[in-house]
C-alpha cells in the first residue's frame, strides 16, 4: 500500500477518535444534564397507614421518610399527613416523599367562671385555650350583677381546645310589677300582694272622702313599679 494511503488512514482514525472523545465530552456535559430525567407521579398518602403509604411509593421507586407527629384531626390518629410533595407531583426515582403521622388533639377542662365578671372569665377561657361564646342574662337574688351564673359546657368539662364556651350573666334580681290594691280592703289587697310574690309592709291610716271606710288609699311603692319578689308593700286605709 503506498504511504501516502497510510498517511490518510492513520488520519482518518484520529479525526474519528477526535469526534469520538468530542462528541462523549457534549453529551456527558452538556446534552445529558438537560436530557428530562425519568419520573413517576407521588399518590396521595393522607389518612392511610404508614404500611399503606409504603406499599404505594415502594413500585415507583419512592422512598417514605416520617418527620414525626403532627397535631391532625382530620384523619385518624397513626395515620399520614402533612405529605410533602403533595399527590400528583412528580418525582425521580430514587426519591423521597415526607409525611408526618397525625396526632390526636388534646382536650382541655373548661376553667372555674362562675362568679366571676365576664371580663375574668374570658381571660380565663383564653388561658385554657378556649373561646368566648354567648353570654345571656339571667335574673338572680344572689350574684351580683355582671357576674357570671353559669357556663355552657360547664365548668371541668373536657372539651377540644378553641371550643366555645357560652355563660349566663346575672342581671341582678329579677324584678316584677307590683300590682293595684287602691280601693281594695286589707284581707283582699294582702290575698293579691301575696299572689304576685309581694308582702304587706306598714299598714296606716288615712282620710279620703271619695273612698269607702276600710278601704286601702294609697300604697308605696305604687302600682306599676318594678321591684324584686318578696318586698313589702306599705298600705294606707281610709279612716
Amino acid at each position: 500500500m503506498p504511504a501516502s494511503m497510510n498517511r490518510i488512514l492513520l488520519w482518518a482514525t484520529v479525526l474519528s477518535a477526535l469526534v469520538s472523545v468530542a462528541m462523549f465530552f457534549v453529551m456527558h456535559y452538556f446534552v445529558g444534564p438537560r436530557l428530562p430525567m425519568s419520573s413517576v407521579e407521588v399518590p396521595p398518602l393522607t389518612g392511610l397507614s404508614p404500611e399503606q403509604g409504603r406499599s404505594l411509593l415502594q413500585p415507583r421507586g419512592l422512598l417514605l421518610v416520617l418527620d414525626g407527629e403532627h397535631i391532625e384531626d382530620k384523619v385518624a390518629p397513626g395515620s399520614l399527613c402533612e405529605q410533602h410533595p403533595l399527590g400528583g407531583s412528580r418525582l425521580s426515582r430514587g426519591s423521597e416523599v415526607h409525611a408526618s403521622l397525625a396526632k390526636p388533639m388534646s382536650n382541655v377542662t373548661v376553667p372555674a367562671v362562675v362568679g366571676q365578671t365576664v371580663e375574668a372569665a374570658k381571660a380565663a377561657l383564653a388561658a385554657a385555650k378556649l373561646r368566648l361564646g354567648a353570654t345571656n342574662a339571667g335574673s338572680s337574688d344572689t350574684a351580683a350583677k355582671g357576674t357570671v351564673l353559669a357556663a355552657t359546657p360547664p365548668t371541668g368539662t373536657e372539651v377540644r381546645p378553641d371550643a366555645v364556651i357560652d355563660l349566663v350573666v346575672s342581671a341582678g334580681p329579677s324584678t316584677m310589677t307590683i300590682p293595684s290594691v287602691v280601693g281594695k280592703r286589707q284581707s283582699k289587697a294582702k290575698e293579691i300582694l301575696e299572689k304576685a310574690g309581694f308582702g304587706v309592709g306598714n299598714v296606716k291610716y288615712g282620710s279620703n272622702d271619695d273612698m269607702d271606710q276600710g278601704s286601702i288609699i294609697s300604697q308605696n311603692p305604687p302600682a306599676g313599679a318594678q321591684a324584686s319578689p318578696g318586698i313589702k308593700i306599705d298600705l294606707t286605709i281610709n279612716d
